[in-house]
């Protein structure tokens, strides 16, 4: 299936056809990879990292990450900093369990004291500055998409899991602006955000579960119309096909001999290149 294929089946206009390329073009695709990163900051990370383990992670992060807006965490025994190796190098975390401390968090330390409107909606947050880069994560379900709707029998696994799975999904993204100088807020980076996440988190990628956390499939997820908000009814359900042919292709390429041989940054940068259209025959 094809652009093409997908604006026919929409039954698309010329002027929803030219929207529905835009949208889909690969902003990949003449891409080049930038130099070794400035990694300049992990060194104060680090002392913030042995501060927490002498004196805990909410002082450390009190003292460190928020001094002029500290936050009264509610359970500061759960807080957790690490220095993460991921795929595009070191980077700092920070895993916050309760619902209300993670909150808090990300309203001091990304908007400035000034509690967003979708706060309830989201589960991490990946803060990248000129002198710093850091994650932010909490346990809430993936997508606030609760256990039972996604067939696995335990919820206080799931939102464990969902730690891994944000950590692999931001990681991800770290990915592509270290390597590419790139990360988009549309469904091309979302798609393989989550595919990296997902199968970091369980060893195997599903499509059906990015498409209930997209929301595709109706139920508790609804991120999908966050990244296709600027579209019109008709192209945002031909991205939502898009989308859906895209990740069943992904998933049929994660059970492949050439899948497995590959490294997690061969993997992303394939994906990369592929762009939406290309993931859904991918091989």
């Amino acid at each position: 299936m094809t652009l093409g294929d997908i604006s026919d089946k929409f039954g698309l206009t010329d002027n929803e056809r030219a929207s529905f390329a835009e949208y889909a073009a690969n902003r990949f695709a003449n891409a080049v990879k930038l130099g070794e990163p400035d990694t300049g900051f992990l060194e104060t990370w680090e002392k913030t990292i042995q501060y927490a383990a002498i004196f805990g992670a909410d002082k450390a992060i009190n003292t460190r990450v928020c001094p002029n807006r500290p936050v009264e965490f509610n359970s500061p025994e759960t807080l957790k900093i690490e220095m993460y190796s991921s795929i595009a190098g070191k980077i700092p975390v920070i895993y916050v369990r309760d619902t209300a401390d993670f909150e808090q968090l990300v309203t001091n330390v990304a908007y400035k004291g000034v509690r967003p409107d979708n706060i309830s909606t989201t589960g991490a947050s990946f803060l990248s500055g000129k002198t710093t880069r850091f994650i932010i994560l909490s346990a809430k379900p993936y997508s606030n998409v609760p256990a039972a709707e996604l067939g696995l029998p335990d919820e206080k696994e799931w939102e464990e899991t969902s730690l891994l799975l944000r950590r692999g999904h931001e990681c991800t993204h770290y990915f592509t602006k270290q390597t590419y100088g790139i990360t988009n807020n549309i469904l091309h980076d979302e798609v393989m955000a989550d595919f990296m996440g997902i199968f970091e988190a369980f060893g195997f990628y599903k499509a059906e579960w990015f498409l209930r956390f997209m929301g595709i499939i109706k139920g508790s997820g609804a991120r999908f119309i966050f990244y296709t908000k600027d579209l019109s009814e008709n192209v945002r359900s031909a991205a939502a096909e898009l989308a859906s042919q895209a990740a069943y292709g992904l998933e049929k390429w994660s059970r492949t001999d050439v899948f497995r041989a590959m490294s997690p940054s061969e993997r992303i940068e394939y994906m990369c290149m592929a762009g939406l259209e290309g993931m859904i025959n991918i091989e």
